[in-house]
């Protein structure tokens, strides 16, 4: 997974929803963007009963699809997303979580110098088969 994650080449995993379908949890993605700036921070699942700890804990809990359990986002690493609002698409089948952001970032990967990053979204495509790393903002 590191290797994926530090990358500079493209590997898109076109399988994921495939592999999450065969594991037969009942998910919906969940797009979490900072409610301040707007930032996308990361995308990831809630099953309901991650939805229903989500709103009674009022911050971001979600479903792991690769543990196939709860997690709640900062349990380890202490960079909490306290919920500001839920918001459902029109289909209903997929949630936007607005979140305030408690601690240095919100991406379970950590840049050079070992800080987490702000977002999961530190890379953008530079060409049909590379990526170039974003630099952080400051």
């Amino acid at each position: 997974m590191a290797m994926v994650e530090e990358s500079d080449r493209l590997m898109l995993d076109f399988g994921k929803l495939r592999k999450i379908a065969a594991g037969g949890a009942d998910v919906l993605p969940v797009v979490v963007q900072d409610a301040n700036t707007l930032e996308v921070l990361l995308v990831a699942y809630v099953n309901a009963e991650a939805l229903r700890l989500s709103i009674e804990e009022q911050r971001a809990v979600f479903y792991s699809t690769s543990r196939q359990e709860i997690w709640r986002k900062g349990e380890t690493s202490g960079d909490t997303l306290p919920l500001r609002e839920i918001r459902v698409n029109c289909e209903q089948n997929s949630l936007l979580f607005m979140v305030d952001k408690a601690g240095s970032g919100s991406c379970h990967t950590r840049d050079a110098s070992g800080k987490t990053r702000s977002n999961c979204y530190y890379r953008r495509l530079k060409s049909s088969e590379l990526l170039e790393f974003v630099r952080a903002p400051g």
